[in-house]
């Protein structure tokens, strides 16, 4: 657990995330992996832990804290009007603390559109933030309580990480889909993935419903029957694969069927 991240994070908010934006920060930092920085803490959890009302109210925390500079959502790709997304059916938020410098009160600077502390005197600052500060979420650009300023969407280490994150150090394969994608390759299915953008989201989709050891099992069938050359070959096979089984489902395994051994048929009664 991030009890270390949690005390550091404290500091370097500064005094202009308060209230909610300040306990859902922390309770992320809480939780993420001290090495990673990462965190797939459920909102149900969030909610929880921070005494929010409900889901929705945490969400909203969560993109005021972007408006502020402090993106904890990690993108996992763009939707087809370019808007970032951190979420689509069948795949969850997952956050990020991100890296940040110092946690000394900073002096706001003159130029509001500068990229750095956002105005009010905030602690420190992300290094990197992650979709870049008022980046969308469901259609919706929100900016921090008592913060004046954000830092400007023209920085280049914003457009960055802008809904491309996970194309910039992962080769372009979301998070989600490499156990897949690693599980294909050590059992010999050696294939192309040629998904880009929002065209991973119906894959994703498949492995939240029928699990990897399904999709590959299917996968290397099919292989050992033909040459595949990509992995769309698979895609309408495995859209019609049940959904994985409920936890405590009963297996029915067929019992084999047994015959005598050195008796002759007189002996067992055949003429």
């Amino acid at each position: 657990m991030g009890y270390e991240l949690r005390r550091q994070l404290r500091e370097a908010l500064g005094p202009d995330i308060t209230g909610l934006q300040r306990a859902v920060a922390l309770e992320i930092a809480d939780d993420a992996n001290e090495r990673t920085r990462r965190s797939s803490v459920p909102l149900e959890k969030l909610v929880l832990w921070t005494g929010a009302k409900d889901a929705s109210v945490v969400r909203n925390a969560l993109k005021r804290l972007a408006g502020a500079g402090w993106e904890l959502r990690v993108p996992i790709g763009k939707g087809k009007d370019g808007r970032v997304l951190y979420a689509v059916p069948g795949i969850r938020m997952t956050f990020e603390v991100p890296k940040f410098e110092g946690v000394a009160t900073a002096t706001p600077s003159e130029n509001k559109g500068e990229q750095g502390l956002p105005q009010g005197g905030a602690g420190a600052t992300p290094s990197t933030p992650q979709g870049g500060a008022g980046a969308h979420s469901e259609g919706a650009v929100a900016h921090s309580e008592g913060a004046t300023a954000t830092p400007s969407s023209s920085s280049p280490s914003l457009l960055m990480h802008e809904g491309e994150r996970v194309e910039d150090s992962t080769y372009g394969i979301p998070d989600a889909a490499r156990p897949l994608i690693d599980s294909m390759s050590a059992s010999g299915v050696i294939v192309r993935w040629p998904f880009k953008g929002d065209q991973w989201f119906p894959l994703l989709a498949l492995i939240n419903k029928c699990g990897v050891p399904a999709l590959v099992e299917y996968a290397r069938r099919t292989a050992d029957r033909t040459h595949v050359d990509s992995a769309r070959y698979f895609m309408r096979g495995w859209s019609e694969l049940p959904p994985k089984p409920a936890d405590g489902s009963p297996i029915h395994r067929s019992r084999p069927q047994l015959r005598a051994v050195g008796q002759s048929p007189e002996d067992r009664g055949i003429f």
